[in-house]
């Protein structure tokens, strides 16, 4: 079962619509490369969760996913963790990485990472996404030992997934790399953490109730990222406040085209053969954004608790807004919604999909009502 959803549609959603913004062009160069960055990473975690999401989601009673998780590292900074899956069968938890290379991956004759763009005639150096998830994999095995559950998740895997239509040049990065095309990232997690049904009739797993406690214990401890668009002191904040633009990040960018994502495969069963189905080719984004289609309007604005208002987007999201001199309804909201909604600064409310408005919508009144307590 899912326990915390993927919030990448809803961040690429509103990517898209600072950048279609008539100012996104007048942005500095600097500020349009981190960007550009930011949005090829969203597109590389949402492809990973559409896949796990289908294999493991709301049915599956035997696992628990949680996406984009950030913890402290205990040496004053934090791992990200793209995906977690906690299996209680065979009592694993699997660490997903996404990476959302455009070419052929390869290593060098040091062992180095290096990606072969398409069209271009030299490599380009890439820091090692295996040596990453591993060092996420140190955060993740001192969080268990720390509260106690190295009894309930004895191993931790780690896996490196990249989009489907990369060539993995196996010759050179070698057959014990856990790195995987999207597509055959669910079939290379099976030998670790896979069950069959025999093995779970004797197993000696962990409850699913136990299970969901620890997956509960992490997502309390999840501790939101700045939000880009403030960093980049493009928008202000929920809180009003606007940074000075921090571009640092932008210098740091990996030297490959921005690619889009690719249409998500139909959801059929991810099966282990030698021969895996491959999206067709993901088209190059170009600087400038094509023009979208007219768009439906938005409903109408409804008032749902005291000086907060909703309203239906035109894509069938639901977003929240407290008025700008409402503190205590921008703190309740901004209390529920972090870390369950995406807040687009661009029009300062928070967005989400409408079974999470549902919830959202119920616990309002008594959020409410806490934040009114001295």
């Amino acid at each position: 079962m899912i326990r915390k959803r993927s919030t990448r549609s809803a961040e690429l959603a509103l990517a898209d619509e600072v950048m279609r913004d008539p100012d996104y062009e007048g942005l500095p160069d600097r500020v349009r490369s981190a960007l550009k960055k930011h949005v090829r990473g969203l597109w590389g975690e949402k492809e990973t969760a559409f896949m796990l999401d289908r294999e493991f989601g709301p049915e599956n009673d035997r696992h628990v996913l949680i996406h984009n998780l950030r913890l402290p590292d205990g040496q004053g900074g934090f791992a990200q963790f793209d995906h977690i899956l906690l299996s209680r069968f065979s009592r694993t938890a699997a660490i997903f990485e996404s990476k959302n290379y455009a070419g052929n991956i390869s290593k060098n004759a040091h062992g180095e990472w290096m990606v072969w763009y398409r069209g271009q005639h030299r490599p380009q150096n890439i820091p090692n996404p295996v040596a990453q998830v591993r060092r996420q994999r140190d955060v993740l095995a001192a969080w268990l030992k720390r509260k106690g559950h190295t009894k309930a998740f004895e191993r931790i895997g780690v896996f490196v997934s990249v989009p489907a239509t990369n060539d993995i040049d196996r010759s050179k990065v070698g057959n014990d790399e856990p790195i995987y095309k999207c597509d055959n990232l669910v079939a290379g997690w099976m030998p670790f953490g896979g069950t069959s049904p025999l093995s779970r009739l004797f197993s000696t797993g962990v409850s699913g109730l136990q299970m969901l406690a620890i997956a509960d214990q992490l997502i309390a401890d999840h501790v939101e990222e700045e939000d880009i668009y403030v960093r980049l002191g493009i928008h202000p904040g929920p809180d009003g406040t606007t940074a000075e633009p921090d571009t640092s990040q932008a210098d740091d960018a990996e030297p490959e085209p921005i690619v889009d994502a690719p249409e998500e495969p139909a959801p059929e069963p991810v099966i282990a053969t030698s021969q895996s189905a491959t999206p067709p080719p993901a088209p190059v984004i170009a600087d400038a954004v094509p023009p979208s289609p007219k768009p439906r309007k938005a409903g109408a604005q409804i008032e749902v608790c005291a000086g907060i208002m909703e309203r239906t987007l035109p894509d069938g999201r639901i977003a929240f807004r407290a008025a700008k001199d409402d503190h205590i309804g921008r703190e309740a909201l901004t209390a529920l919604c972090k870390g369950r909604a995406v807040w687009n600064p661009m029009f300062a409310n928070w967005v989400c999909p409408p079974d999470i408005a549902t919830e959202i919508r119920a616990a309002l009144p008594n959020a409410v009502q806490l934040a009114q307590l001295p």
